[in-house]
């Protein structure tokens, strides 16, 4: 941190910079917002397992903590995590007895980056077929992604955070949540979603989607995952496979649907 570099609540850091243009330059406080590492350690029947080190946004790590545990499947409600601390940035986590984790299944190898969501992971996921017949209309959807954007206070000041934002299956906004990884975005929303039993419908993105955040969605109960961005060819085949409707690009009046149309009326 340089001498005039300034902290903002943890969430931003002004940074003193340069900013040039063909025509000259000026002094400006650029705002970056913060990436830091927690790290996560389970303990299951009086053995204790790091799954990783995970770089995150600070705030809202509880969520983050649940989210990550339920989507990753360690977890299958919240009854299952007998006690949960964040300090010092690291995640404790005890597990109830009862719980089926298996730590050789969810250990993380190497660091996981804002932009990871699988790597060191020793295997992929499976899921049920989405079942939900929630319809929405094109314009709802694209009104969805307006209310999602005005939710994205960090982004306001940084320009470099993700968002991924619920709705219910009444197009009632239910949860948003920012982070500069987009998994981790994701991740927050399913352990607010979690923590106050909100049953979730649509999901925007605000970047592009790749097989984790997919996963994430079906995983978490959405029956529709709509980004701003492109999607991986791993996403769409397996939105396609579980019956998810994914859309991708969804701008201004236009939006790719690239799996399950029949949800957009």
């Amino acid at each position: 941190m340089g001498a005039h570099d300034q902290p903002n609540n943890g969430r931003w850091l002004g940074v003193e910079s340069r900013y040039l243009t063909l025509n000259g330059g000026t002094d400006i406080d650029y705002k970056a917002p913060f990436e830091e590492a927690l790290r996560i350690s389970i303990t299951h029947l009086g053995k204790t397992n790091d799954i990783g080190v995970f770089m995150r946004t600070p705030g809202n790590d509880l969520n983050l903590v649940r989210g990550l545990l339920y989507n990753e499947g360690i977890i299958s409600e919240l009854n299952s995590i007998h006690n949960l601390t964040v300090e010092d940035d690291i995640a404790r986590v005890v597990l109830a007895e009862g719980s089926s984790y298996n730590p050789t299944e969810h250990k993380r190898n190497i660091l996981v980056t804002g932009s990871c969501g699988l790597c060191g992971r020793s295997d992929l996921h499976s899921h049920q077929k989405v079942t939900s017949e929630d319809k929405f209309s094109q314009k709802q959807i694209h009104d969805f992604h307006v209310i999602a954007m005005k939710n994205q206070e960090l982004f306001k000041q940084t320009g470099g955070t993700h968002g991924a934002a619920a709705f219910d299956c009444n197009g009632v906004f239910i949860g948003s949540e920012e982070d500069v990884g987009r998994h981790n975005a994701m991740d927050k929303l399913t352990g607010y979603l979690l923590s106050k039993s909100l049953a979730p419908s649509v999901c925007t993105l605000s970047g592009r989607v790749s097989y984790e955040l997919v996963q994430k969605a079906i995983r978490s109960g959405y029956c529709i995952l709509s980004a701003v961005g492109s999607a991986t060819t791993m996403a769409i085949h397996l939105a396609r496979e579980h019956d998810l409707t994914l859309i991708s690009f969804a701008r201004e009046n236009r939006m790719t649907v690239l799996s399950s149309p029949r949800r957009v009326t």
